[in-house]
């Protein structure tokens, strides 16, 4: 019977790591799908609201000049283009984000809390606490967090209705003889999502789980007291990466 437990144990985790290779390279599939679309967003829609805005710039001059009744229309026009517009470069922003590796992990996150801050207003303030070597995490794991961190933070700006939204994310180092190197990632607000929160729906949450998993780690939610909602996420460094950093350090 021993042998057979052995067996099964065996089976079940081989079973299990060609199903976290399966959804990374999903993952992969799905980023690389993404940054198409962005680049043919941006070539072709992009473009032409170019086109639009130039030709709405030109029709106020002439109308402003020839037919002053026509002004409103030649400047709704122009807004409705500066709308578009910005709303093409928020949709491009979530399909393919800074390149971590060209300007690192901490830095987009930074411009990630930028951008929602400028967007909200004063509606909901977005905070980032970063501690650890965070940076000199490999380029594939340091964009799957992004990617965590996007959706997270994008999930509570949207559902919490929230006023303050905090991102933690901290590295945790690996001792010679205690557990393995992981990064801790929390996203936690104030808003109305704790109380009925079920946990089990919504495409967002479901690709947070999805990369998670596909890391090693695990996602965990729980309500906040006196309201709020707080996610936690705890991903395991890959090993190659940590000998890597110990060799340079070495060096």
């Amino acid at each position: 019977m021993a042998s057979v437990f052995n067996a099964l144990a065996g089976s079940l985790e081989k079973a299990l790591a060609e199903r976290n290779e399966l959804m990374q390279q999903v993952i992969a599939v799905q980023d690389d799908e993404r940054r198409h679309l962005a680049r043919e967003l941006h070539d072709e829609f992009g473009q032409c609201l170019a086109a639009i805005g130039a030709v709405a710039a030109t029709a106020i001059v002439t109308a402003r000049e020839q037919c002053p009744s026509l002004m409103s229309e030649c400047q709704s026009i122009a807004r409705t283009t500066d709308h578009m517009m910005q709303v093409l470069r928020c949709a491009l922003l979530k399909l393919r984000p800074p390149e971590v590796e060209e300007i690192g992990l901490v830095a987009s996150l930074e411009g990630l809390v930028a951008g929602w801050n400028a967007r909200s207003g004063e509606r909901t303030r977005f905070f980032i606490d970063v501690s650890g070597e965070i940076d000199r995490l490999p380029k594939d794991f340091a964009a799957s967090l992004y990617r965590i961190a996007q959706e997270a933070i994008t999930n509570a700006a949207k559902h919490a209705c929230a006023s303050r939204v905090m991102l933690r994310l901290r590295m945790q180092e690996c001792a010679d003889a205690g557990p393995p190197a992981r990064v801790e990632l929390a996203i936690d607000d104030d808003g109305k999502g704790g109380s009925d929160f079920s946990g089990t729906s919504g495409l967002g949450l479901l690709g947070m789980r999805e990369r998670i998993k596909a890391l090693g780690g695990g996602l965990s939610i729980e309500a906040l007291h006196p309201n709020g909602l707080g996610l936690r996420a705890q991903i395991p460094v890959p090993s190659t990466a940590m000998r890597s950093s110990e060799t340079m350090d070495a060096a």
